[in-house]
């Protein structure tokens, strides 16, 4: 099955549940029961992208248990952001809302393509939707365009800049259909990303191993800068919690700083987890075509240890990295005497 039609209808399965979602945006109780978003268009939608991906792996489309793991996974933190506390809270909360824009933005897009689900899900389509996006040529052009690394990267990284953004990261809480538009873009924009860094290989399908790396070099780049703005600002900038009703007593000020330390450090170890499984699987590859030359020439199978020194290079600067952010951000203790370290506050670096 052609890459354009699956990959058009998992997005849009995925994204049509939040905005099918009911019920009052913003309220809150104090029922920790009440707190739960049972929204039927969202558990609808859950359930029909497990039920095509089960259907499809039944006919032994899956190789590895780990990928349906995975790709549940995905959809577990889907609906995590979607249904759990986390979305209501994430209205009064910016650290919360900030673990809702990562688990939709890059932990489910991130889960559900490393499970490779491209097999499984197109052999789980009924025939009549096959027949659908199958006959739609003309969106080859488009969703290829999408995939092409800059530009995957680039959708992504402004979906997430974008509603960081004082003015529209507001309307985004308090304004329902632009809050629906906020989950809708986050996870089209990540499930496009990482469709590109998790695809297959070349010489088959794909852009090489640097473009991946790069892709994600950009994006923990863009989370780095984005999240130490966040940390170091010397005022709040979001007002809509405040509005609908700031909780847990928290300075709203450290609370924000609190979000971008979230988006700074976890949310940009995950490019670092990506990279190195882009790296790891890229060296198996090339074990596996080593090892099926040397069958064939009678000679020990030998791997190839630029692999693994690369990857130990790779795994020690993710960790170098997470010590200095954590070390960097241990200055919020005694910031800069009412500086900011990006410039005049209300303002996102450009």
């Amino acid at each position: 099955m052609k890459l354009h039609r699956w990959l058009l209808a998992l997005p849009l399965l995925l994204a049509a549940a939040p905005a099918l979602a009911q019920g009052e945006h913003g309220a809150i109780g104090t029922d920790p029961l009440a707190m739960w978003e049972f929204s039927p268009g969202i558990i609808i939608g859950l359930l029909l992208v497990s039920w095509i991906y089960w259907r499809g792996s039944r006919g032994g489309q899956v190789e590895k248990r780990w990928r349906t793991a995975s790709y549940f996974g995905g959809l577990f933190a889907l609906f995590l952001a979607l249904i759990s506390p986390i979305e209501p809270l994430a209205d009064h909360v910016f650290a919360v809302h900030q673990v809702e824009h990562i688990l939709l933005g890059t932990v489910a897009p991130m889960l559900i393509f490393l499970s490779q689900p491209q097999a499984s899900f197109a052999g789980g389509l009924p025939p009549g939707a096959l027949r659908f996006f199958g006959g739609r040529s003309w969106l080859r052009a488009p969703v290829a365009f999408l995939r092409l690394p800059p530009v995957a990267t680039a959708i992504f990284l402004f979906a997430s800049i974008f509603w960081m953004i004082p003015k529209y990261h507001d309307m985004s809480i308090l304004d329902e259909p632009f809050h629906h538009l906020w989950h809708i873009s986050l996870v089209l924009t990540g499930l496009i990303f990482f469709s590109v860094v998790f695809g297959r290989h070349p010489p088959s399908h794909g852009p090489g191993l640097v473009p991946r790396l790069a892709m994600l070099a950009f994006a923990a780049l863009g989370n780095i800068v984005l999240g130490a703005f966040l940390t170091f600002k010397s005022v709040p900038l979001y007002h809509a919690y405040a509005a609908l009703g700031h909780l847990w007593q928290v300075p709203m000020l450290t609370d924000e700083q609190a979000g971008g330390i979230i988006m700074w450090i976890p949310g940009s170890m995950m490019f670092a987890i990506s990279a190195l499984i882009v790296l790891y699987g890229r060296g198996g590859e090339e074990d596996r075509v080593t090892g099926q030359r040397a069958s064939r020439s009678g000679a020990p199978a030998v791997g190839n240890p630029a692999n693994r020194m690369v990857a130990f290079v790779l795994g020690a600067c993710a960790v170098l990295m997470l010590l200095i952010a954590i070390s960097v951000v241990a200055l919020i203790d005694h910031p800069p005497g009412g500086q900011h370290a990006f410039g005049m506050a209300g303002e996102i670096p450009g």
